[in-house]
């Protein structure tokens, strides 16, 4: 049994979907805090005169980008079972999210450095399409990317590895590593508005993203 004293630490991975991909980050918070209150799990609350959940997330989720790979922390004052925390959780929660996983973490956040991305575009992919794309991708990206300082001009092709692009039946599909550190980190919208501003066709396409995974610093080795 774990004592209140001395909460057992509990790592999630969970998918984010559907409507839920459109909720802001202190929403998505408001939902787990929510989703604990009604799982009646051993959630372990912060002291004082407005105890809270003691949640921490990872690298926040773009709104509008769905994902297989969001990770949460929190901690439990009881022992239970990984997956019937999962079950419980998933018993509860809106749909759009659903709990995959459940450990106790080993790692950290911050050792997240890159995250892979999936996006398509619904457009017939052409051979010539498909070449400008990589053509584009494979030299320079000098973007307009906001700092805390302000917006500057840089090349973010150190910042970004192109696993594919290829034809499919919906459509074109890219597949780009992105850092995603927190001094050089890159959003899956800056290489969107870098293509449809250069290429015309894409300009008014439907598109989605979705975050496939997260990896280490050697880009191979993936986050758990």
């Amino acid at each position: 049994m774990v004592s209140s004293t001395e909460p057992k630490k509990i790592r999630v991975r969970y998918s984010k979907s559907g409507s839920l991909m459109f909720i802001s980050h202190l929403d998505l918070n408001r939902t787990m805090t929510a989703a604990f209150l009604r799982s009646r799990l051993p959630i372990y609350y912060s002291q004082g005169f407005n105890p809270h959940p003691k949640i921490v997330f990872s690298q926040p989720l773009p709104v509008g980008v769905s994902s297989d790979c969001e990770y949460m922390d929190f901690s439990v004052t009881e022992d239970v079972p990984n997956e019937v925390i999962v079950e419980k959780m998933n018993s509860v929660m809106p749909s759009g999210i659903r709990f995959l996983e459940c450990y106790e973490p080993t790692s950290k956040f911050k050792d997240i450095m890159w995250a892979e991305y999936e996006f398509r575009f619904e457009t017939e992919p052409t051979d010539e399409l498909i070449s400008q794309v990589k053509n584009l991708l494979g030299g320079e990206v000098v973007v307009d990317k906001k700092s805390k300082s302000g917006i500057k001009t840089v090349d973010i092709s150190p910042l970004m590895d192109v696993v594919s692009v290829e034809k499919s039946e919906e459509g074109l599909v890219i597949v780009l590593l992105l850092c995603c550190d927190e001094l050089n980190f890159v959003g899956p919208n800056i290489p969107v508005k870098y293509l449809t501003d250069k290429i015309g066709s894409l300009s008014d396409v439907e598109f989605t993203i979705k975050r496939k995974k997260v990896l280490l610093s050697d880009k191979k080795t993936s986050f758990s």
